[in-house]
């Protein structure tokens, strides 16, 4: 009996270790204390907005003419002599610069991944202030590797970037509003 128990607790062993499966599966793995990382369609990624632009050009010119005119005049008692001379002349210095800062967060969605592994986002975000509507949206290609663990990416670190601002003012009347209002309707 004793031999019969042994083959059956050896057979039962060797079973177990060949039809085990683990519990674990990398591809399927969520950590039930930190959010999943976006990577693919259908996931949100928070663009953190970051630009700064500027630009300034200086043209000097310096434009300088100059007319002279001579000229004698004699008789046999008198000896006259004029001249006349005119310059025109401009120095100047002409300054431009132009400052630009844009801070803002939209979530945008992941639309496509394309062979590469690349992800393209795109959304946008409509915002009313004191009864103004302002937009803004983000289109764009990003790497997976930039996206932080908490699923935010800088706007800097996306390529092919579309990043557009606009706002409209409600209160202002139209062009036809304003022409009809000239004709007196």
């Amino acid at each position: 009996m004793r031999k019969l128990t042994l083959i059956l607790l050896t057979s039962c062993i060797v079973y177990g270790q060949a039809t085990a499966t683990s519990l674990y599966s990398e591809e399927t793995y969520q950590s039930l204390i930190e959010d999943p990382i976006a990577k693919k369609v259908g996931d949100s990624v928070t663009v953190l907005i970051v630009e700064k632009s500027s630009a300034a050009t200086n043209n000097q010119s310096n434009n300088d003419q100059r007319l002279n005119v001579g000229g004698k005049f004699s008789t046999s008692t008198r000896d006259e002599k004029a001249n006349l001379g005119l310059n025109f002349g401009y120095d100047g210095t002409d300054t431009s610069t132009r400052y630009g800062k844009l801070q803002a967060q939209i979530t945008v969605d992941i639309i496509e991944k394309d062979r590469l592994g690349r992800l393209r986002l795109e959304g946008k975000q409509k915002i009313l202030i004191d009864g103004e509507e302002q937009f803004i949206s983000v289109k764009g290609w990003v790497r997976p590797e930039h996206i932080d663990q908490n699923n935010n990416i800088l706007s800097t670190r996306i390529s092919q970037a579309d990043i557009e601002y606009t706002g409209f003012d409600n209160d202002e009347p139209g062009f036809f509003t304003r022409f009809f209002s000239w004709l007196g309707f």
